[in-house]
């Protein structure tokens, strides 16, 4: 805004009507966080004969006790996996998205527009889970290994189209001039391109990143050792041998056990989504900006 331009009074009333808006919506986005961090700490009988509250009430870990007394070992290998998973993985569909983009962006690549034709085309159509099954674990042999965590994820296209986007903002002047000091294609790519294009970088990664954490699929499909369950596989088995319990909480091997149901689901919540909420708030800014620039110029 011009230094010295006067508010008028529609003007105030738009603005006080924007903030209270923004406020009231980010209240309601924080209200199911605040309601299963509370949860997770309430005890059981508590919140099945009172519902949830935002104050956990008579506050307890048992929960987190109860989940973590017979698999604590395995919780701690399933946090390792999934951040080996989600750094590695990350890293990996960076570069590989970064360079695809880079590809179909640079000027003066002929069949830039077959590449990004191939690469969209993938987006409308797949052969189906069973013929990706069996190319990932008779030809690729990607079962039960890291690779299988990270290799099926290597490029998004959505986020390859992004960072496309982006390089095509750097001025078509800086690539001709680091071909006339007599740079390759390799040497642009991470002597240039890659310092130029932080913000798009940053972006993707955070994309990439929270697809790496957050994902189950790979590790049903792919993975049958307990050293390589990821957090969020990890906790569905764990949810769905609670429901087994409860439901079969009359018979006589079960009917001593009272596993903590309600409170559990929240707390699952709480520990895989923990580490993504501390990251969040130092890439946002990034995040805001990349896709603001990335989706200026397609």
């Amino acid at each position: 805004m011009a230094k010295g331009y006067r508010y008028s009074k529609g003007d105030r009333a738009l603005t006080v009507f924007f903030y209270i808006f923004i406020s009231l919506f980010s209240l309601m986005c924080l209200y199911p966080l605040v309601l299963a961090f509370s949860s997770a700490f309430s005890n059981e009988a508590t919140v099945t004969a009172k519902g949830f509250s935002l104050i956990p009430r008579d506050f307890t870990t048992t929960t987190f006790s109860y989940m973590l007394s017979q698999r604590r070992n395995i919780v701690i290998l399933a946090y390792r996996t999934s951040i080996i998973v989600t750094i590695l993985g990350t890293a990996v569909s960076v570069i590989v998205t970064a360079m695809y983009a880079f590809v179909i962006a640079v000027p003066g690549f002929k069949h830039a527009n077959k590449f990004a034709f191939f690469a969209y085309f993938t987006m409308l159509f797949n052969g189906g889970m069973l013929p990706w099954y069996i190319l990932s674990t008779r030809y690729y042999h990607l079962s039960n290994t890291l690779a299988g965590l990270i290799v099926p994820y290597a490029m998004n296209v959505f986020n390859m189209f992004l960072m496309r986007n982006y390089l095509r903002t750097i001025p078509a002047s800086i690539y001709e001039s680091a071909r006339i000091d007599g740079a390759g294609n390799v040497a642009v790519f991470f002597r240039i391109v890659m310092p130029l294009s932080q913000v798009g970088l940053v972006t993707i990664a955070l994309f990439y990143g929270l697809g790496f954490w957050n994902d189950f699929y790979l590790p049903l499909m792919l993975i049958t050792k307990d050293s390589l369950d990821t957090v969020q596989f990890m906790l569905y088995r764990m949810m769905s041998n609670l429901q087994f319990l409860v439901t079969n909480a009359g018979n006589s091997m079960s009917q001593h056990i009272q596993p903590p149901l309600q409170t559990a689901r929240m707390a699952m919540s709480v520990l895989a989504i923990g580490p993504i909420i501390f990251l969040y708030p130092f890439v946002q800014k990034y995040f805001v900006k990349g896709i603001i620039i990335g989706a200026v110029k397609g």
